[in-house]
């Protein structure tokens, strides 16, 4: 697996810890915007240095194929995050499956960027790391989230009761589950 892909309108690419301070802007910016679907967040997440370990950190994880994060730039303005696609809580073995978490700026929604974005990290997924299949936990009110989801053909499995805990409360997810075509 590469560390950096393109797309017709988009670069996909893993961070090293270079771009701490970018990765701490992209959340600043969005901060609002997120906080209704993002889980609760650590006292030292808006920080420098909070970035900048956890690059480190997601880098070595990559590199021993535990984790994936793409970072998402526009090919016209490569120095600016807008977004990212991570996939986590890699289950090997006999599960191959792991779970997709993504993200877009709030001024480069409804512009297919998290669509084609994802359909590249996903090829990439199935195609080079060879997983047999990716789950998606979505808010039940996250509507742009779940159009998203269910026009990469993901499949609706059920709820997923009391699971990822927003705003001090924990919270039903809706469970969507796309299987490698190529398996």
């Amino acid at each position: 697996m590469r560390l950096y892909y393109e797309t017709q309108r988009l670069q996909l690419r893993v961070l090293t810890s270079t771009y701490a301070t970018e990765v701490l802007n992209f959340y600043e910016r969005n901060k609002d915007f997120f906080n209704c679907w993002e889980p609760d967040r650590v006292r030292l997440f808006y920080t420098k240095d909070f970035h900048r370990a956890n690059l480190v950190y997601e880098y070595n994880e990559t590199i021993k194929s535990h984790f994936l994060r793409f970072w998402i730039f526009e090919k016209t303005n490569p120095e600016h995050i807008i977004g990212c696609v991570c996939f986590q809580n890699f289950q090997k073995g006999s599960l191959m499956t792991c779970t997709v978490g993504y993200k877009l700026d709030q001024q480069y929604t409804g512009q297919g960027i998290a669509s084609e974005a994802l359909q590249k990290s996903i090829e990439v997924v199935f195609s080079e790391l060879g997983f047999h299949r990716i789950e998606a936990l979505i808010h039940p009110m996250n509507t742009p989230s779940i159009s998203l989801i269910e026009k990469l053909n993901f499949e609706f499995e059920g709820i997923s009761k009391s699971c990822i805990r927003l705003n001090n409360k924990w919270t039903d997810h809706l469970r969507y589950a796309l299987i490698n075509p190529l398996h």
